[in-house]
């Protein structure tokens, strides 16, 4: 039997993927190795920061140095890269959408795809399921819709399927995502409402993964709110808290609109909650922006923020701009996480004392099992039946933060 093993970099939507080609390895009788027994190793790649894409090049090399007869598959959006095109370890540049094809093809392999995507989900609490790829907005900083291509959207009998499948097979909460998800459905005439309502129907939590606050309304919200399934945690990407630096990165709102709409949402929603993305040290961004992103992380109260330090990216109209100081931007990276760990630390303080439904996921030591609400925070609870997999209303008490 021919063995294969994944690495995968980079979001949520990267994740999906690399299930989904492992589910169709797996329907076609390879079987999950680890890379030094791998006949097949894939590196599904992220491109979204210079980081991301140091770390593709070094697990290649590393890879093919602990395997050298592997057949080392480059995809994902690095793929679009021209540095990579010269490395000897890698065997194949593939986008995912021409993978499979050319797997069978290398391996004479005859039977047709399988569409399941839950192959590494062991946990059986939370799946991941992929709706929309693709990104057209072109934000100034991003790779992305040059790396994913234009908005596409899976149709609801897919959906369907999958959702039906996921939960035969015993999972409690299903997570919504995609590139760009607030765009679900528009080359299908359809939009993220119709999605849910599928979803629904064989889920009693529903999340949402990162929605670009443009793409929100009132109408959307109102929708929105009416299912009980849908839990009050939001990611909202920011970016900056700088209504001139959203302007440079071509974001289509502003800091009035992101925060009318938070308020919004608190209105809609009991008990929300919310995080983001922020990247520091966007070309020209001077000590005032840089404490304008620290006033809005303060002013909605994030759980949770994703920060990134600004990373030129080719074929992005912000790569040769001139740059700020490294080490200027290195002590906001710092300062900015400090911040916003202290401001997430007092918001989830807020809720101690409250009731929440907790999935239980995990068991620690001394029979503490730990989980999430539906507004994602991180509860722990001691029982001495087993939780993992259950979900229960319990206590947010303060030792078990």
């Amino acid at each position: 039997m021919k063995k294969f093993y994944i690495y995968t970099l980079g979001c949520k939507v990267n994740s999906c993927d690399s299930n989904k080609i492992a589910s169709i390895l797996a329907s076609f009788g390879f079987i999950i190795s680890n890379p030094e027994k791998a006949d097949i190793v894939i590196v599904n790649s992220c491109a979204v920061t210079s980081e991301s894409v140091r770390k593709t090049r070094q697990n290649i090399n590393k890879f093919k140095k602990i395997n050298k007869n592997c057949f080392l598959i480059l995809t994902g959006c690095a793929v679009i890269l021209d540095q990579f095109l010269n490395n000897e370890n890698i065997d194949l540049i593939c986008d995912k959408k021409n993978l499979i094809d050319k797997i069978k093809e290398k391996f004479g392999i005859f039977e047709q795809n399988t569409e399941i995507n839950f192959i590494n989900n062991n946990e059986r609490t939370r799946a991941f399921i992929k709706i929309e790829d693709g990104c057209e907005n072109f934000c100034s900083y991003c790779i992305i819709p040059f790396a994913r291509g234009k908005i596409k959207s899976k149709n609801l009998c897919e959906i369907d399927f999958e959702c039906k499948k996921l939960f035969e097979y015993g999972f409690k909460e299903f997570v919504l995502t995609g590139i760009n998800l607030g765009k679900y459905g528009q080359d299908l005439n359809l939009n993220l409402i119709d999605a849910i309502k599928i979803a629904r129907k064989y889920c009693k939590r529903i999340r949402l993964s990162s929605l670009e606050p443009d793409v929100l309304n009132k109408k959307f919200i109102d929708n929105l709110c009416v299912f009980d399934e849908i839990c009050p945690s939001f990611h909202l990407s920011l970016q900056s808290g700088s209504d001139r630096i959203l302007k440079l990165m071509n974001r289509k709102y502003n800091i009035n609109f992101y925060l009318k709409l938070v308020n919004y949402i608190k209105n809609k929603f009991e008990n929300a909650t919310f995080s983001t993305d922020i990247i520091i040290g966007y070309p020209g961004e001077t000590d005032k922006d840089f404490e304008d992103t620290l006033n809005i992380i303060k002013n909605i109260g994030f759980i949770k923020v994703n920060l990134f330090p600004f990373s030129p990216r080719p074929l992005t109209k912000a790569y040769n701009l001139k740059q700020i100081d490294s080490k200027l931007k290195k002590y906001r990276v710092k300062e900015a996480i400090e911040f916003s760990e202290l401001i997430s630390k007092k918001v989830i303080s807020s809720f101690i004392g409250k009731s929440f439904e907790v999935l239980f996921e995990n068991k620690e030591k001394n029979n503490i099992f730990s989980g999430y609400s539906r507004n994602y925070i991180k509860i722990k609870y001691k029982s001495d039946e087993n939780l993992c997999g259950e979900i229960k209303k319990v206590i947010f008490l303060p030792d078990f933060k």
